[in-house]
């Protein structure tokens, strides 16, 4: 209708504009969708402006009909242009993007790369640790000391066949029951000789001499021969503890943070020794990012603040390895060989307690250098786990400490204790009293095994007291 109507190019426009418009709803999505919609759209724009330009395009007469056929055409020919482009978006390849793994896929290559740096590196500490390992070789004895002398001295004395071809054996009788008074003394003098020997010796002194000459040497050389295998064996001990540290370590890089649902109570209680303001024994707990439980009770030797700082070092220095994801075992060989040389100087020697608790697993681990004894309850049956070690830093450094691995049931309590408060002989009561106890409250069990032990020891010791409760399947977690 003259100046009123629409452009001849409106109706492919809005046409190509709703099938783009439907067409980008689905972008990143299935391909044949995305062009179903924009051919479907496209038709759709068409018939509905089918309709609008019929009104203005359409009236009866002869050039009206012309133009009506004329966009007829057209949107004839802009459908089939839709279909062809579709067929051909359809054929296109699509545009290569890295999807979501894929985008996660450096990180988990920089895992695997750690974990293979850590493994290379712990296999060369091993190997490392192999090739340091003395070789056989045959002890020097105090007897060569005679026969450097002699070397010395009777090759060129007239009496030589005499002493050592023709009364060779008691020559050597005489030389052989000196050798106890030539090491205690450290010198030999012709007293420690038989009268056989020195009556037919012509070159006593100068023989003398040439043996004290030679002991000294072979001292010398038997005291660097020692200090070597010590440097030795601390070497390799360090190359081991190293390479074991590198494969826990690598084991953790593996390690996937994965909290379970299940969360387990925890008690802790910590009472000094009467007439002292703080408790020279040490306890912490912690989770994992691997889901462990760990609850660590380190009890310094004596009591007052020196216990307690070698007590709460020992803890932290635990707690950071362990929380590295070095396995617990290692962590604490490690840490028995630096206690070892701590106490050369400060003559501490903590023990050490640790239990540590997989969820997943239903497994309770019990490692314990010189610790008193710990106790499983389940109802009204416990179970005591005892141990023989001896103090952190007492033990040779590559021995590790003892270990015991059991299932901890739901509704079971781990507990651990100070020696400060039951005997490791009579813990009777202590037994009694966690068979009988009927509560769900860690710390409410911690607190009352305290509150008996000061009744019957009158906190003569360090008292420290530790709980873990793994609630019943299905009860209320905290």
């Amino acid at each position: 209708p003259g100046d009123e109507a629409l452009p001849a190019f409106a109706p492919f426009t809005a046409a190509m504009g709703l099938g783009g418009l439907l067409c980008g709803q689905y972008h990143g999505g299935k391909r044949w969708r995305a062009a179903g919609l924009f051919l479907l759209g496209t038709a759709a724009a068409v018939l509905a402006s089918g309709g609008i330009a019929g009104d203005g395009l359409y009236s009866g007469t002869a050039a009206d009909n012309t133009a009506w056929n004329g966009f007829l055409s057209g949107a004839a020919a802009l459908l089939a242009e839709c279909a062809l482009g579709m067929v051909l978006f359809l054929t296109l390849p699509r545009r290569m993007a890295a999807p979501q793994p894929e985008q996660e896929a450096p990180a988990a290559q920089s895992a695997e790369a750690w974990t293979s740096r850590l493994e290379r590196a712990a296999a060369a500490l091993r190997e490392l640790y192999d090739a340091c390992a003395p070789e056989e070789e045959p002890e020097e004895g105090p007897s060569e000391v005679f026969d450097r002398a002699a070397e010395r001295v009777c090759r060129t004395c007239p009496l030589c066949s005499v002493c050592w071809e023709n009364s060779y054996a008691s020559t050597f009788q005489s030389l052989n029951d000196a050798v106890p008074r030539l090491l205690d003394r450290g010198r030999l003098l012709s007293a420690d000789l038989p009268a056989r020997f020195t009556d037919r010796c012509v070159r006593l002194g100068e023989f003398l001499s040439a043996v004290n000459t030679e002991l000294s040497a072979y001292l010398l050389r038997r005291q660097y021969r020692r200090r070597l295998a010590e440097a030795r064996t601390g070497a390799r001990r360090q190359y081991a503890q190293m390479s074991e540290l590198l494969s826990s370590a690598a084991a953790g890089v593996r390690m996937v943070p994965a909290f379970g649902e299940e969360r387990c109570r925890l008690g802790l209680e910590l009472r000094p020794r009467r007439g002292e303001n703080v408790c020279g024994d040490a306890a912490d707990t912690f989770r994992r990012s691997d889901g462990l439980w760990c609850l660590v009770l380190a009890d310094g030797m004596g009591s007052g603040e020196g216990a307690r700082r070698e007590s709460a070092l020992t803890c932290r220095l635990l707690r950071q390895f362990l929380e590295a994801g070095v396995q617990a075992e290692a962590a604490l060989k490690t840490l028995n060989a630096a206690m070892s040389l701590r106490g050369e100087e400060t003559g501490s020697f903590p023990t050490l307690d640790v239990c540590t608790f997989d969820p997943a697993a239903g497994e309770a681990s019990f490692y314990k250098y010189g610790a008193a004894p710990s106790y499983l309850k389940k109802g009204g049956v416990v179970r005591r786990i005892s141990a023989s070690s001896l103090p952190m830093g007492l033990q040779s450094a590559p021995t590790g400490p003892d270990v015991t691995r059991t299932r901890l049931e739901p509704g079971s309590f781990a507990v651990l204790v100070s020696d400060g408060v039951a005997e490791a002989e009579q813990d009777e009561w202590l037994q009694d009293l966690l068979a009988g106890w009927e509560g769900e409250d860690p710390q409410a069990l911690a607190r009352t095994i305290l509150e008996e032990s000061a009744k019957r020891r009158k906190l003569s010791d360090d008292c420290a007291v530790l709980a873990l409760y793994r609630p019943e399947t299905g009860a209320r977690r905290t």
